[in-house]
């Protein structure tokens, strides 16, 4: 089943307290992490979009914007994405989000279809860079930040939102690892290790 073309974001964040540096410099095997999700995902969109500053080092092919509001909020970042996207729908995503199933990006894009939202619910609670926005959401999240009101959760209720249950997520990721992110150095070095020895211990098909 087709659907309609699509922007990929990326909200770079700033530096990770927890682990001591910005998590766009994090690395899964031998890259870094902005390459391996545009590796794993950007096929997929009509282009990669960064939102981040100071990127020392973004990979070739990936288009870089920053936050136009100070105010230091996810939704900012939403909002820096949507404003270039050169696509009225866009799938936003955190960088410290390495295990993302491509799988369950597309189908939550088709589920954007007729919606201004649509965003997993995992657990009880809404995955808001897991999830499709479109640029039909750009005066409501400015009205959002411009009252301070910088909770993602409060776009939701103000546009037409798709809540994609559990249960339809587990579809098409039975584990939830999309949802898992990277917070804690000991967490990024055993995420690099992996990737690493799937790459040298490829899996033995003869049998």
């Amino acid at each position: 089943m087709s659907r309609e073309p699509a922007t990929l974001v990326i909200l770079a964040g700033g530096e990770s307290k927890r682990m001591g540096f910005p998590k766009h410099e994090l690395s899964v095997g031998d890259v870094d992490i902005l390459t391996h999700l545009h590796r794993r995902l950007g096929d997929s969109f009509v282009e990669t979009v960064v939102v981040g500053r100071d990127l020392d080092r973004v990979p070739q092919g990936i288009r870089v914007t920053e936050d136009r509001f100070i105010a230091r909020s996810p939704l900012v970042g939403i909002h820096a994405g949507l404003r270039v996207s050169r696509t009225e729908l866009c799938f936003v995503i955190g960088c410290d989000m390495p295990h993302i199933e491509p799988d369950l990006v597309e189908h939550v894009l088709r589920r954007a279809s007729g919606f201004d939202v649509a965003v997993p619910v995992v657990r009880g609670y809404d995955e808001p860079l897991l999830a499709a926005y479109r640029t039909t959401c750009i005066a409501a999240v400015e009205g959002l930040i411009g009252q301070l009101r910088l909770k993602v959760s409060g776009l939701f209720e103000m546009v037409r939102t798709n809540r994609i249950p559990e249960i339809e997520v587990r579809r098409h990721d039975a584990g939830l690892r999309s949802v898992e992110n990277i917070n804690l150095a000991a967490e990024a070095e055993r995420v690099r290790t992996r990737a690493v020895t799937r790459r040298r211990c490829p899996p033995d098909r003869s049998r």
